[in-house]
């Protein structure tokens, strides 16, 4: 008489082919398969994960001492609240990046008068940047609020 294995003396095991496109995204196949060890598919793709982004972190050169940073362009923000852009005219050296925020919930553009650059609609906390690099006056609007008007002024030694 020949006895059957056990229930228990056999394991259910899963294999995991895992694709990595870059850090943050990962495809996997689990298969499975029978043998003695096993592990949860779902667990092993986030600490791989984990282990990428760290691993590219660590790898890669803090913010503070890239070099190409120390001389990073200069930054203004407007906002758009109350119907009016705020401050409503500034005074900028070429290489400035402008960011316009809408602060209220009523949506809003952002667009150049002489179409140098335009946003899409921007909703409440949305966000539209335009990096000036020719001097000049940037006179613009809010195509849905045409009475809400401002101006960018760029000027070399300004800043």
């Amino acid at each position: 008489m020949i006895d059957a294995p056990q229930a228990d003396s056999f394991n259910e095991t899963r294999r995991l082919v895992l694709t990595v496109r870059d850090v943050m995204h990962f495809a996997a196949k689990a298969e499975t398969s029978f043998g003695i060890h096993g592990y949860k598919s779902q667990g092993a793709l986030h600490a791989l994960r984990l282990f990428f982004l760290l691993t590219t972190l660590a790898s890669s050169p803090g913010l503070a001492e890239d070099p190409n940073n120390a001389a990073a362009s200069p930054a203004v923000t407007v906002s758009m609240d109350h119907s009016t852009f705020i401050p409503s005219e500034i005074t900028v050296a070429p290489g400035t990046t402008v960011t316009w925020v809408n602060v209220e919930t009523m949506p809003h553009t952002v667009v150049d008068l002489n179409k140098a650059f335009r946003s899409k609609m921007l909703v409440k906390d949305a966000t539209f940047s335009f990096t000036f690099t020719t001097a000049g006056d940037y006179n613009y609007l809010c195509s849905i609020h045409p009475n809400m008007k401002g101006k960018v002024i760029v000027k070399a030694g300004e800043g």
